[in-house]
Parts: C-alpha cells; structure tokens; sequence
C-alpha cells in the first residue's frame, strides 16, 4: 500500500502546481485567490477532463490550451445551472405539496394525513406518519409552536395543509 506522502500547499503553491502541469493561467494573483474561495479539489472536477492520461504514470498533465479562466467560467456556469435546477425543482415541491394537501383535505378532511383509511399502503402510510410526527415535535416553526399552544388537547398534528410545510419531499411521496 503506498503511503500518503502530499505536503499541504498554499494556494500561490497550488497555482505553481498547476502552472508546471501545462495550465495556463493568465492571472497567477487572481487565481491564488479563486483558490482561496474555491478549494482545489472542488475545481479539480472542472479540469480532469482536460488532463492528458500516460499510460505509465499519473502526472496529471494537462492538455496544450488548458486555461484556468475556462475551468472557473465551467464551474461557475455548473453552479448557477445546479442554483436554476434546484429553484425548479423548489417550486415543482412547493406545488406538488400544495395540490395535494388542497386534494386530500377537500376530498377527505383536514386531518386526513392522520387516517390510514385514506391510503392503500398501510406500512408506507405508517412510516410516514411516524416520520412526520418526529418533525412535527421538533419544529419551532410558528405554526407548530402555534398549534401546539392553541390547540394542546389535540394529540396529532395540525391540518394537513400545515404539517406538508415540515413533511420531508422523501415522506410526501
């Protein structure tokens, strides 16, 4: 087995690193200072393609034109596509979890996430349930903290248009 044997290196190293692997870099200063806000390995994603494999060795080496701008600009560019997607998919949740507590409360009443009757798979309406309740206790959102305070004789959870808030995506489906 081979010992580790790589020294920690600031990022003015990592940047001499990089520029004696064959990636130009334009701007030594600005890109010690990318590395400062975006560590190494996060980066190293964005260039492996551009590495030229030996079939004898690792060396890293990178291909003729291998710009450490470029490399920034498709990270950059991931980040923002992966911020996009994820505000997509928020409200495609949101949504969802909106549709169905509207369908679910107007069809069998406001406490319907409380009754199995109203599901055909009784161990993953169980689970669930258990799972909600947990999150439910936990919360210290106001409206459980509400809930709670104003509705104390009441041993479940508020109505099912207010506990889908705290219900994991995992639990609602």
């Amino acid at each position: 087995m081979k010992a580790f044997d790589k020294p920690a290196l600031s990022t003015a190293e990592q940047v001499d690193l990089l520029l004696s692997r064959g990636m130009q870099v334009v701007q030594p200063q600005r890109a010690a200072k990318v590395l400062q806000h975006i560590n190494y390995y996060r980066l190293r994603a964005y260039w492996l393609s551009f590495e030229v494999h030996s079939q004898t060795e690792r060396n890293h080496l990178f291909a003729n034109g291998t710009d450490f701008d470029l490399v920034v600009a498709i990270y950059n560019f991931d980040r923002e596509l992966r911020l996009l997607v994820l505000d997509a998919v928020e409200r495609f949740e949101i949504s969802l979890r909106t549709r169905l507590a509207n369908e679910l409360t107007l069809r069998y009443g406001p406490f319907a996430h409380e009754d199995g009757s109203c599901f055909t798979r009784q161990a993953v309406w169980q689970t669930g349930l258990d799972e909600l309740r947990r999150e439910y206790n936990r919360s210290r959102e106001t409206f459980a903290e509400h809930y709670r305070t104003e509705y104390p004789h009441h041993m479940g959870f508020p109505e099912h248009w207010q506990t889908l808030s705290v219900w994991q995506e995992n639990e609602a489906t």
